[in-house]
């Protein structure tokens, strides 16, 4: 639940606009089931292109059209309890000599935690993985939510919270990973220290 309740900006608000806000909660539902509840996100020419037309500030549609593709941030948080079994899965891919492997998942009884390991070591020598935003989807019937991860040079581990519990037989089932870099990641500076004696006060 929220840790710190919702406080509107303000007490105003024009009572004529409620059939319209009425419409806009509508659209978005409509939008959700239009979707099976995976939008992803329109292409930002789309967006530039609604925004002149209907003279709308693009910077705010962004944020919007941002919200609704992470809506899955403002759910309630589950934490999976009653610990059942261990069930181990096993399954991987290959990419650029990148493994992708779903390991093993823990069930409880009133959800699942996926393991997701990421091994880079027959990319290249010496290969280091960048820091990324890991995502994950089943189906629109599962939601699945990052519990953490952990990494070191060539090779990382990520959970997910997954509701409802997945079944203990997953045949058939399919792990679609989208894996996002950090936009933010900049070349690290390294700096020379010389020999110095160094007094804090």
């Amino acid at each position: 639940m929220r840790e710190r309740p919702f406080r509107p900006p303000t007490d105003y608000y024009c009572e004529t606009l409620a059939p319209i806000d009425e419409q806009i909660c509508a659209l978005v539902a409509k939008r959700k089931e239009l979707s099976q509840n995976n939008p992803g996100f329109p292409q930002l020419d789309q967006i530039s292109a609604w925004c002149q037309q209907y003279e709308l500030n693009e910077d705010m549609m962004l944020r919007i059209f941002g919200y609704m593709y992470r809506e899955h941030n403002f759910l309630p948080q589950l934490e999976p309890a009653e610990f059942l079994k261990f069930v181990p899965i096993l399954k991987s891919v290959e990419i650029d000599g990148v493994l992708f492997a779903v390991t093993h998942i823990k069930q409880y009884n009133n959800a699942s935690v996926v393991y997701i390991e990421t091994d880079g070591k027959n990319a290249k020598p010496n290969v280091r993985l960048e820091r990324t935003q890991f995502e994950l989807f089943i189906s629109p019937k599962y939601q699945c939510r990052p519990d953490g991860g952990y990494g070191h040079s060539n090779s990382m581990r990520h959970s997910f919270v997954v509701t409802p519990p997945l079944p203990d037989d997953l045949t058939g089932v399919e792990f679609r990973l989208t894996i996002k870099p950090h936009s933010e990641t900049l070349e690290m500076l390294t700096v020379a220290l010389t020999e110095l004696s160094v007094t804090i006060k």
